[in-house]
């Protein structure tokens, strides 16, 4: 079931919130409200295949009887740890990346191994991921969650089950237990977030895949003009930005409406001036445990420059297998990976020369900076979107000038895309997010600040008669871009 889909907004959530406001006024304790949220989130995710629900289920039921071993055993908390963790990774390995393992195998031995056929359960690393971090926190005595139906609605709660945020055990369950704020309120603020986020993924993110997927598969079949290539890669790098920016509106919107707070996972990444900073705003959650899972106890920065390079590149590495199980996503952390090194050796120079600091203070430095990593932002995403590296590297070749094709007289990229392309640059970088339009409403976790030299004076939203009509636009625009695709199509990260 989708957020985009008219079974979910005109079927699933209206009963699900029907049932949650019942039960809130009926029932006094707070255990009846989240056995019902746990509930229709088993629902929300058997509904696109029940074969997946005893995958999700016994890797719950197992969790939870290791974090309670943890806690019970302390002495034994660190064996049991990793047990949890080598546990975990071997189901996350088998479903996803299995295939890729042996297709590994048979390209470099004599033995070939029978290929392996394996449907990967939805949103399987994301609760992998959030079950690993629990049980971090759990061993290091940060959590512990003693009730089995609370701990089922922490890893299943449906807003984010699919897609993200990675949650923390100490920042959701205290707001379960809860009661929520004022329902008017509730409704006119996450309607709100949840039309900005349709909008942005329904119309938007939609419209710019129409632009990227005939280049991508051109380039399949041979070179494409250098232009188009580029149209093409700048496309894809909207489509993913609106694409993944409107699901994460879209949960933080519907969440609110149960009163619940979720972490910011976005925070308007092409305003980055580095790829340091860009890893801040894009996929805040994965990358907050990239950094606390992998890096700091791969030993960070503690063990000297090198040692600090060589920690960055696994951990990239690391979060390119996260997203997928093939080698376009390895190169794509590893690009990332380089990027990041470089960043922080320039950075290191900037900071040893007060000249070049000074430089590193005006506006035109900033515009360069913004620019470069856009660049290197887009090109990473070259390897991201294609099937395949022979695909990624036509387009590269084609984007380079080295291996393009002569302009057809019937271009795949018109005058519009090219202009919508521009548009919706500028839009990234001047129209403000979803957490500086909310910011005085707190309808999400951990906000990242954004430079105000590149963004307009802020929009901040408001109970007003404006705001309700802006909404109903929004809604009304995407409903008519879903009836125009037939229904909905399916976000980017569902895959992962």
């Amino acid at each position: 079931m989708l957020f985009n889909s008219f079974g979910f907004m005109l079927g699933f959530l209206p009963a699900t919130l029907a049932g949650f406001l019942l039960i809130g006024k009926t029932v006094e304790t707070p255990v009846a409200r989240m056995l019902w949220l746990a509930a229709a989130s088993l629902v929300f995710y058997g509904y696109w295949n029940v074969k997946f629900l005893p995958v999700i289920a016994i890797s719950m039921i197992g969790n939870f009887l290791l974090a309670t071993a943890i806690a019970r055993f302390p002495r034994a908390s660190r064996a049991i740890l990793v047990v949890a963790v080598v546990l975990n990774l071997a189901a996350l390995g088998y479903y996803k990346y299995a295939g890729f393992a042996i297709g590994i195998v048979n390209s470099v031995s004599s033995a070939q191994l029978p290929a392996l056929s394996v449907v990967l359960p939805l949103g399987i690393s994301f609760f992998t991921f959030t079950q690993i971090a629990y049980l971090a926190d759990v061993a290091a005595g940060r959590a512990y969650e003693r009730d089995f139906v609370k701990y089922v609605l922490f890893v299943t709660y449906f807003p984010h089950l699919i897609a993200g945020p990675i949650m923390h055990h100490r920042q959701m369950m205290p707001q379960f237990g809860a009661r929520p704020r004022d329902l008017s309120y509730r409704l006119a603020v996450g309607l709100s977030v949840f039309g900005i986020g349709l909008c942005k993924k329904a119309v938007v993110a939609d419209w710019f895949a129409t632009i990227a997927d005939p280049v991508f598969k051109a380039a399949a079949t041979g070179p494409v003009p250098t232009s188009e290539a580029w149209a093409g890669a700048l496309a894809y790098s909207l489509q993913i930005y609106f694409d993944f920016s409107g699901y994460c509106d879209m949960a933080i919107g519907i969440s609110f409406l149960f009163g619940i707070v979720l972490p910011f996972n976005f925070d308007a990444p092409y305003k980055s001036q580095s790829i340091g900073e860009f890893w801040h705003r894009w996929h805040i959650t994965l990358s907050r445990f990239l950094r606390d899972y992998v890096y700091i106890p791969l030993g960070g920065n503690r063990r000297g420059e090198a040692r600090r390079h060589y920690n960055l590149a696994l951990t990239m590495l690391v979060g390119g297998l996260w997203h997928g199980a093939g080698w376009t996503f390895v190169i794509w952390g590893g690009l990332h990976g380089l990027f990041l090194i470089v960043n922080h050796a320039w950075a290191r120079l900037v900071r040893r020369l007060p000249a070049l600091a000074a430089v590193a203070e005006t506006a035109p430095y900033a515009l360069l900076s913004l620019l470069l990593t856009q660049v290197c932002v887009v090109v990473a995403w070259v390897y991201f979107r294609a099937d395949s590296l022979a695909v990624a590297h036509g387009m590269l070749g084609a984007m380079s000038g080295w291996a393009a094709a002569s302009p057809s007289p019937t271009p795949l990229v018109s005058v519009l895309d090219a202009a919508t392309i521009a548009a919706g640059y500028l839009g990234c970088l001047l129209l403000p997010n979803v957490n500086e339009m909310f910011r005085a409403h707190r309808v999400g976790l951990d906000t990242y600040s954004v430079p105000p030299r590149f963004s307009v004076p802020r929009l901040g939203w408001g109970a007003s008669l404006g705001w309700g009509a802006a909404t109903a636009a929004l809604l009304g625009a995407a409903v008519v871009a879903m009836l125009a695709a037939g229904d909905s199509t399916p976000f980017l990260y569902f895959q992962f």
